[in-house]
């Protein structure tokens, strides 16, 4: 055999490894500016612990500072370093020397700052995602109020008239849904705020660090104890992605309802046609491609979530190269899931609803007759059970003769009574009729959760308190941040010049 057989190969499989490298560095820019933030945190520990003097930590949090304003463009990539980080530090060195610059990493690893810095990051990124997330509620609630009143049907096993609604409570189930989906990022967000610091590599270090210290610095409100736990722990991300998982989903729900609406064969709306795009043939055409979009965001975030399980099962505590694929896919989801809130926002805003043509789609589809076996129970003495067949017989007569729904008058029901239950039933046309119509059946139905305007004006207006509620918290949140970051540069900045 030749022995030169590799030679055509040769160095494929390292340019794999350096690829690999390249894509981490890549990765590690989205989180370059919490990684400092971690080094100023560390660094200004170290001091107050009397680890390192205040002369060095000086040196080194005025190059981490320098690097700070100018970004890590400046920062050469070396080889054999495979993360950001690891050049970060060399290029600190270069700066202040090893002897100084060396310290810098002094009772820390990669596996505490790592998942510190990506909370850190997650932290600001679940914030953005709520904000868009509030700013989807706060239009369907302007919407659901404009059309309180707009009657549509619900449909049920995909494609059958149900019963008759409004619009505005299809809107407001949207919004009590994605007031949850935020619950549980709001909950998500706790665990993820929690500091790993000082645990290391596994075990802790032998350095008299201060773990409290660097959490609070960081803006963590608290910490993770076990330092196995905390270096290995990955539901920083699996926790936010299952419910952004769930908040796709209900994405997905609306969007079924958009595109059965969007059909000419309903009518209800359309999308409006930025949100569309055309046929190369066919002038007719208007694609609702970006309902398609909001489909597949969903599908690809259930197989990306899966990916992020499947690759750490059984998976041994400790650090890996695993992880990091786990926590980049999840990283891809956040940003998806927030340009999905942002997209859902749009499409329904700039909705354009038929409101006529919704309202004859209702009278037309039989989808009142629930409420004429109610008048049945309530007028004229008889059981559910014997009512519901009645109008059942009712149905099928007028299906197989041809009968429109306003057309149900004393005579049919009559017939139907009898062909049901051999029973006489003269029932006057004005319940029939009362009955029948889709406005007063939505009217009628004014119990708490119910489609009338009243009932849903009342879930607007709660709405609108959850919703202040939500975006104080938020803004609370974000200012919070930005003012554990000022004050940790600030202290950094007056170690430097003193």
């Amino acid at each position: 055999m030749n022995k030169d057989y590799y030679k055509p190969y040769e160095g494929r499989d390292i340019k794999i490894l350096d690829q690999h490298a390249a894509n981490t560095i890549a990765e590690d820019h989205l989180t370059f500016p919490y990684q400092l933030l971690d080094h100023l945190a560390h660094v200004l520990m170290l001091k107050e612990q009397g680890i390192i003097s205040q002369e060095d930590a000086a040196q080194i949090l005025g190059a981490v500072l320098k690097l700070r304003r100018e970004g890590p463009d400046i920062v050469p990539h070396k080889p054999g370093l495979t993360d950001l980080f690891s050049n970060v530090e060399e290029w600190v060195i270069d700066q202040v020397g090893i002897q100084v610059g060396g310290k810098m990493h002094t009772g820390r690893s990669r596996n505490d700052m790592n998942p510190a810095i990506e909370r850190m990051y997650i932290r600001r990124k679940l914030l953005e995602q709520m904000e868009a997330i509030t700013f989807l509620m706060e239009t369907l609630l302007v919407q659901a109020e404009v059309h309180k009143n707009t009657i549509i049907p619900a449909y049920t096993h995909h494609s059958q008239q149900a019963q008759p609604i409004t619009l505005g409570h299809f809107y407001m189930s949207a919004f009590e849904n994605f007031g949850r989906d935020m619950e549980r990022l709001m909950h998500a967000y706790e665990h993820v705020d929690l500091s790993p610091m000082g645990a290391a590599a596994v075990a802790t270090t032998g350095f008299p660090i201060s773990r409290e210290r660097v959490a609070e610095l960081l803006g963590f409100h608290g910490m993770l104890v076990n330092s196995m736990d905390a270096t290995s722990t990955l539901d920083y991300a699996y926790e936010p992605a299952c419910a952004m998982a769930i908040f796709i989903n209900n994405v997905g729900r609306v969007t079924e309802s958009l595109l059965l609406w969007n059909l000419n064969e309903v009518g209800i709306s359309r999308l409006a046609l930025p949100y569309c795009s055309y046929s190369t043939i066919m002038p007719q055409k208007r694609n609702p491609v970006a309902l398609e979009t909001l489909r597949y965001s969903g599908e690809w975030t259930y197989g990306t979530l899966s990916s992020m399980f499947n690759t750490m099962k059984a998976y041994p505590p400790g650090n890996g190269r695993e992880p990091g694929l786990v926590v980049g896919q999840f990283f891809e989801i956040m940003q998806r899931i927030t340009d999905s809130a942002f997209l859902l926002e749009g499409i329904i805003r700039n909705l354009e609803v038929d409101v006529p043509r919704a309202l004859e789609v209702v009278r037309s589809g039989f989808s009142t007759v629930t409420d004429l076996a109610d008048e049945m129970v309530r007028s004229m003495g008889l059981s559910f059970s014997a009512a519901k067949k009645i109008v059942g017989r009712l149905v099928v007569i007028a299906h197989d003769e041809g009968i429109a729904c306003t057309q149900i008058d004393t005579a049919l029901v009559a017939r139907a009574a009898k062909e049901a239950l051999d029973i006489d039933l003269n029932m006057p046309q004005e319940l029939i009729t009362n009955a029948l119509d889709p406005v007063q059946n939505v009217t009628r139905r004014h119990i708490i959760g119910g489609p009338s305007p009243e009932r849903v004006q009342e879930t607007i207006d709660n709405g609108q308190a959850q919703v202040e509620q939500l975006e104080a918290w938020r803004l609370a949140e974000e200012s919070r941040l930005q003012s554990v970051e000022d004050t940790l540069v600030s202290m950094a900045e007056d170690v430097v010049r003193a």
